[in-house]
């Protein structure tokens, strides 16, 4: 096997690498909006339940203020950590790129060489086959 062949091999794997790579920071950029999403649903939940109909009201409007405060520190953090993916996911998308044009380039010079190794020992065949018929 050529060097170039074995090269382009190399780059193409890690070329799948870094695809399951994005799809993992993919993944976890998903995660965090659902958690986004499911952290705001329980505060708008609180919120609805914070009505003047109930009795004992008042017995519950600290722990509900309290889980509301709890809340809000998630979705900051969620917020923030949402930001770091897609950090995270734009570089792996840019590195997946720039190893997948070096790994096509790296395949058509493969190409190249190993056309290249095939026109040269057809030749040789040829002259070959001709030198042995002159004698």
């Amino acid at each position: 096997m050529s060097g170039e062949k074995a090269r382009a091999e190399r780059l193409q794997r890690l070329v799948e690498v870094q695809g399951r790579k994005r799809q993992m920071e993919e993944w976890r950029l998903a995660e965090l909006k659902r958690e986004e999403t499911a952290l705001a649903a329980s505060s708008v939940e609180i919120l609805q339940s914070l009505g003047d109909q109930s009795l004992l009201h008042g017995l519950f409007l600290e722990a509900k203020a309290a889980t509301l405060k709890r809340n809000e520190v998630r979705i900051a953090t969620n917020r923030s950590a949402q930001e770091v993916a897609s950090v995270k996911l734009r570089d792996s998308q840019s590195i997946e790129k720039r190893i997948g044009r070096a790994s096509d380039d790296a395949r058509v010079l493969a190409d190249r060489v190993a056309e290249q190794q095939a026109l040269d020992l057809a030749l040789d065949d040829y002259l070959t086959s001709t030198a042995a018929s002159f004698e």
